[in-house]
Formats: C-alpha cells, structure tokens, sequence
C-alpha cells in the first residue's frame, strides 16, 4: 500500500520526531485521518526521506519514530530551469504544480514585452509546489524566484549548457541535437508571443529557437509540454 508523504523543514535523522506545524498536522489526523501505529513518509527537501511510524497524537503535535532514511533515486539529473512569462494567476498556479511535478529544478517568473498580469503570490505558489513535490514522489522542492525582466533573464541563463526559447518560428524540437547537456534553461512567452526584439536577444545569445509543433498553444500548456519534453530529453 503506497504511503502519503509530506514535506518537512527540517533535516531528518533516526529516532524521534515531533510535527507541531498546525498545517501539517491538520493535514495528517484531521484530513487525511492518520491513527497511532500507521506510517508515513516524510521527506526534507535534501533527496533523503525516512519512513515514519507514529507513535502519539495529541491535540497539537504528532510523535514519531523514523525507522528508515533512504535516498530518493526519483530526481531526475538533468537541471532544468523554467522561465516562463508572467500568465493568468490559475494559469501560471498550474505551470508550477505540473512543473513541479515532472521534474523542473527553479521557476523563474518572467516580464516581457507583451506580459499583461504581474502580480503574482508565491507564498501560494510554493505551497502549490511542495503539495505537487508530496504527491509525485520528488525528493526537492523546485526553487521558485521573485520575476525577473527578461533581459536580466536572458543574462543568468547565459552559464547554462543548453539555453531554449520556445517559439512558433522556431525549427522543429526534433532537431535538438545535444544530448550531453546537464544544465538547461527553456524560455516560454507570454500569451501575446515574443516581441521581434526579444527573439533578437535570444539569437544573439546563442539560444536555440525550437517549437512545439504547427499549433498556437496557451502559455500554460506550452511550459507544461516543453518542461516535461526537456527534463524526459536529458533525463
């Protein structure tokens, strides 16, 4: 029977362990109704996980015992880093909880030409993330980045091996040919497209310009397709 896990900020050990953060504690006796003797998994964001046994519950805290501490051999290597234009709040919530879950390693909100919403609450979207880390069996939390304008953008993806922008213009994705990246960041626009200058910007710093095939997808959609094409690609 598969275990429910949840995420811990704190380094994990053998032995006891107390849980009195309420949310997380809600969450394991009152929603999801975790008795004395079952056992859980918790993980610390470090790829190690342990097996938990708990042993109390009082009104405000669970009692633990780790029996186990393993590494988590799901991560994929590859570094992937997702920049991706500021969308709709639900639109953007959905890139980083399926990003999260294929495997992306930083979000990197982004400001172009054409973003029209700015506003964004990444209190709410981390929590999005850890909840999809807890789900899909990841053993870290995606670093999730205050948005950044997308010439500063352009300038901290130079160090990558492999730096992708995703446009309509772009060759076929098949072309990608380099296989031996480990670090890799993709580009995704805003609803409106690229503006011609930023594609500019993007040739001149040696960037691949790839599409996602003969249709115009939303933003959405397209970080989702291309974060789990790039991560499965290099895996």
């Amino acid at each position: 029977m598969r275990k429910d896990r949840f995420f811990v900020n704190f380094r994990l050990k053998k032995g006891q362990v107390i849980i009195e953060n309420a949310q997380l504690f809600h969450r394991i006796r009152n929603v999801l109704r975790k008795r004395v003797g079952e056992e859980i998994i918790l993980f610390d964001g470090s790829k190690k996980e342990g097996i938990c046994k708990i042993v109390g519950l009082s009104q405000n805290k669970l009692l633990g015992e780790i029996l186990e501490i393993k590494e988590n051999e799901r991560e994929p290597e590859v570094f992937v880093t997702l920049y991706c234009s500021i969308l709709k709040k639900r639109n953007f919530e959905l890139v980083v909880q399926k990003a999260t879950e294929i495997g992306i390693k930083k979000i990197v909100p982004i400001i172009c030409g054409n973003t029209i919403k700015l506003g964004l609450n990444l209190e709410r979207l981390r929590k999005i993330s850890i909840q999809a880390a807890e789900q899909s069996g990841r053993g870290i939390l995606p670093e999730i980045l205050e948005p950044k304008d997308f010439n500063e953008a352009i300038k901290e993806a130079r160090d990558s091996d492999l730096k992708i922008l995703f446009d309509l213009s772009g060759k076929d994705f098949s072309e990608l040919k380099n296989f031996s990246a480990k670090n890799i960041s993709i580009f995704i626009g805003p609803e409106g497209g690229w503006k011609n200058a930023e594609l500019e910007v993007a040739k001149k710093e040696n960037f691949e310009i790839l599409n996602l095939g003969k249709l115009i997808l939303k933003g959405e959609t397209a970080a989702i397709v291309a974060s789990f094409l790039i991560v499965n690609q290099f895996k």
